[in-house]
């Protein structure tokens, strides 16, 4: 028997022998290039906008980022002056209040060395024998004594270290009377006591110093 080797038609060609869609008409192929050029030209116009609003928003960004730099330099300026400025004032008024607090202390020392004078004479006119009213009287006054100079310690007033035998200090000694006698220099004896505040020399301890 004889084998039919005739092939079979397409389905496309069967159905009415139409072309091949892989085929493409030369002036279709073009107008599709022209197509996707358009495209790509307005893709790069587009991106060249893009960039030149990258651009100038770059730069008002930098602008803005120095002059806020500018402003901030000139605000710790402003605020290291007004930091000085308070500093000062405050040093200025606390060497105001302690220079007045100085006047007020030295008329207080006044009164202290007029109840060291009374303390000295009663104790010495007393010690043959005091009635008894008068050593409480001298208690009394040795305890407001002792207050005083507590107070005078709160607020930061020292007697300077007593200096006798020892060789005067201009810095804290004020010598009143030279006599001959002893080491040229040295202190004979205190007339007067002398105190600092806040360790400065609020009154120069009066002395007598040997020649």
């Amino acid at each position: 028997m004889r084998k039919n080797t005739s092939r079979k038609p397409d389905n496309a060609n069967a159905a009415g022998g139409g072309e091949d869609p892989r085929e493409v008409a030369p002036g279709t192929l073009e107008e599709r290039v022209a197509e996707l050029e358009k495209q790509v030209a307005e893709l790069e116009a587009a991106a060249t906008v893009r960039s030149d609003q990258i651009a100038t928003l770059t730069t008002e960004r930098d602008t803005w980022q120095l002059k806020a730099t500018s402003v901030y330099d000139q605000y710790l300026r402003a605020k290291a002056d007004m930091d000085g400025y308070r500093k000062r004032s405050e040093r200025d008024f606390e060497d105001r209040l302690d220079r007045s607090k100085a006047d007020y202390l030295r008329s207080v020392l006044d009164v202290l060395d007029n109840f060291e004078r009374f303390l000295e004479a009663a104790e010495k006119s007393g010690q043959e024998g005091r009635e008894r009213g008068f050593d409480a009287f001298f208690k009394g006054v040795s305890m407001v004594h002792r207050q005083l100079m507590d107070t005078l310690a709160r607020e930061g007033v020292e007697p300077i270290e007593d200096s006798v035998g020892k060789q005067m200090d201009p810095a804290f000694h004020e010598a009143v009377v030279a006599q001959d006698g002893g080491e040229h220099g040295v202190v004979l004896a205190e007339l007067q006591k002398g105190y600092v505040y806040k360790g400065l020399v609020l009154r120069a301890t009066k002395v007598k110093v040997a020649r």
